[in-house]
């Protein structure tokens, strides 16, 4: 998982225990700077995982319940897929056996849908579930 991947989750984990809050709040609950937790917030809602509202109850929510996202999702909305292996890129031409049939690769193709599929399993409001 990315440092970025980390972030995202941490700021999304935030607003669905504590609803709409402002960026310093959000901040100091997940232990990240402004900075970064600003940065994120705008990523997030480029991608339409969070809103913004200015204003003296301003602050940022949750777009969409985290009931109806993924890991999935995330991953997505912050545009650099998880893959284990650089072979498991579609634009990826191997340079050991450029004409296909790499074992490895075919191996490494079966764990990367396994894992595929699990980002697509739990919602993310299972895994933010405090016990």
């Amino acid at each position: 998982m990315t440092r970025e991947m980390d972030y995202a989750l941490r700021v999304l984990r935030a607003l669905y225990q504590e609803g709409q809050q402002s960026a310093a709040a959000v901040a100091r609950r997940e232990n990240m700077t402004k900075a970064v937790t600003l940065k994120m917030l705008k990523r997030l809602h480029g991608a339409g995982l969070v809103s913004s509202q200015r204003g003296s109850n301003g602050g940022y929510a949750l777009s969409r319940p985290c009931e109806e996202l993924y890991l999935s999702d995330l991953i997505l909305a912050l545009g650099a897929p998880l893959l284990i292996n650089r072979c498991q890129n579609p634009d990826y031409r191997c340079e050991n056996r450029p004409e296909g049939g790499c074992g490895l690769c075919r191996e490494l193709s079966r764990i990367q849908e396994v894992l595929d599929g699990e980002f697509r399993k739990t919602p993310l409001s299972a895994i933010f579930q405090e016990k």
